[in-house]
């Protein structure tokens, strides 16, 4: 994990730092196994073929797990990431490295607890976002720590 980051530090507008992710074929099979996705492009290059992908095809949730580790390594140890939302909106494959994305696009305090809401997104290369989403992270301030609601 990255350093604190600290609330009173950001402006509206400051990029998130990028995370790139290179999955291999063996997280594939082993997302196939824990979702109980028997979708042979997953895992079967030449089924994903026949469908007319040029490779095996990456699961929609490694996306979404992009974002959250892209989320997370920019907050810090201290942070709390409390909302992500994101769509799958093109497919990646096997060999390509996505890339995750975001800025930040207001901060806020609410209920006591310093906010900031994130356009974050994963990328397969320029211009070909795979995965829109938003999301909504809590901050520490230099005075006071994050405090988890229960």
């Amino acid at each position: 994990m990255d350093a604190t980051l600290y609330w009173e530090d950001l402006q509206e507008g400051a990029e998130v730092t990028p995370l790139e992710a290179v999955l291999g074929a063996a997280q594939l099979f082993q997302m196939s196994a824990v979702t109980n996705n028997t979708h042979r492009i997953h895992y079967d290059l030449p089924w994903a073929q026949f469908e007319g992908y040029e490779n095996i095809v990456i699961h929609g949730p490694f996306h979404g797990e992009v974002l959250a580790q892209t989320l997370q390594r920019w907050i810090g140890p201290t942070g709390w990431l409390c909302k992500l939302h994101y769509s799958n909106r093109r497919y990646a494959v096997l060999g390509e490295t996505l890339t995750g994305r975001g800025r930040v696009t207001r901060l806020y305090e609410e209920n006591g607890q310093h906010c900031a809401d994130v356009e974050i997104w994963a990328e397969k290369g320029p211009d070909q976002v795979t995965a829109p989403g938003t999301a909504t992270v809590v901050l520490p301030t230099r005075n006071q720590p994050v405090v988890i609601p229960r």
